[in-house]
């Protein structure tokens, strides 16, 4: 017993001792600040004084071999294309820029990233032949665009919302046999993490949304009665006279889905009405694109013809708020953008 109190007042003590220490330590410092406010000269051990010299002098010295080691990287990477582990690691922590679109930075580390594995597909599927100038140019466009991308989302008013890439990722869990065997094909054939792929996930989601928002989309049913470009004039003369009738009869007030449903000899509409969904700019057969985006909402064609027959069509909706395909589009805004690109693949 006697034993266990001794034991605990050493403890006491050296837990006031602690304390008597830091209590000497504030005050010093306490008087120290008075002093250099007051304007008073410090008076510190000549053994601050060597220590502060040496570690300045050290970090110093630091400074420069970090400075050398970034720069001679800096230089594997511009002027050789090096893509070592080192300069991989490094550029994770040295935002080393391959392009700046926007204000925004595209660093080599993006890029290294899907170098990696996209050239870990190549290698695990066994592909030869593969021409990898190519593929470090496609990435570095790829970049550059999703960059473009995202500095026009919000003019757009479109978002990636979390649940957003969630919802998709489980999908592709579900259709690929579960998370397990998703992580492993990923990991396998591309050496990707799950947070990677969801990265990407989520480019693809904007790119989509912005194909949504931006280009004007037409919503049209068409009924088509089929006649070759080659056609003699009289096989061209009597698919006119079939048109001409359906037309005839929807200007008299016949349904439109009806008379798909009926005489249209597009297999692939025919069933819904002549129903095509949505398209845009440069989706379809130039005259019949023509037709449909100079058509007002609710009304319908004169017949037309295009490579593959004879059309009658009716807009339902339009949307968008550019008049040009997204591909168009974004290629004028590679144009009309500020794109400093630094890394030439």
């Amino acid at each position: 017993m006697e034993k266990i109190k001794l034991f605990f007042v050493a403890i006491w003590q050296f837990i006031k001792k602690i304390g008597t220490g830091v209590w000497r330590f504030c005050l010093q410092i306490t008087e120290l600040i008075r002093k250099a406010r007051n304007g008073e000269a410090l008076e510190l051990h000549p053994l601050v004084g060597i220590w502060a010299n040496r570690i300045f002098k050290g970090i110093f010295v630091l400074s420069l071999l970090v400075f050398a080691f970034g720069a001679a990287i800096g230089i594997g990477i511009y002027k050789y294309k090096i893509n070592d582990p080192v300069t991989r690691i490094t550029a994770r922590i040295i935002p080393y820029p391959a392009a700046v679109v926007q204000g925004r930075i595209v660093t080599m580390d993006a890029y290294f990233r899907n170098y990696q594995y996209i050239s870990k597909f190549y290698s695990s599927t066994q592909q030869t032949g593969v021409d990898y100038g190519t593929v470090r140019s496609q990435i570095i466009s790829q970049l550059l665009d999703n960059e473009l991308m995202k500095s026009q989302a919000k003019k757009y008013g479109v978002s990636v919302k979390e649940s957003d890439v969630t919802n998709a990722y489980s999908d592709v869990v579900a259709q690929n046999g579960g998370e397990d065997e998703v992580k492993k094909v990923l990991n396998d054939l591309y050496g990707l993490n799950v947070s990677d792929f969801k990265q990407l996930i989520a480019d693809q989601i904007l790119e989509q949304k912005l194909q949504e928002a931006v280009p004007f989309q037409i919503h049209a049913s068409h009924i088509l009665i089929r006649v070759d470009q080659s056609a003699a004039q009289k096989d061209v003369d009597a698919a006119k006279v079939k048109i001409d009738k359906v037309s005839a009869d929807i200007k008299g007030g016949a349904d439109f889905v009806a008379e798909a449903k009926q005489y249209s000899e597009d297999t692939g509409s025919a069933t819904n009405g002549g129903d095509l969904g949505f398209f845009s700019r440069g989706q379809m057969d130039g005259d019949f694109e023509k037709v449909a985006f100079s058509t007002p909402v609710g009304q319908v064609s004169e017949p037309f013809r295009t490579q593959f027959g004879w059309h009658v069509l009716k807009v339902l909706e339009k949307k968008g708020q550019v008049d040009k395909s997204f591909t168009n589009w974004l290629e004028d805004l590679h144009k009309d953008s500020l794109i400093i690109q630094f890394f030439k693949a």
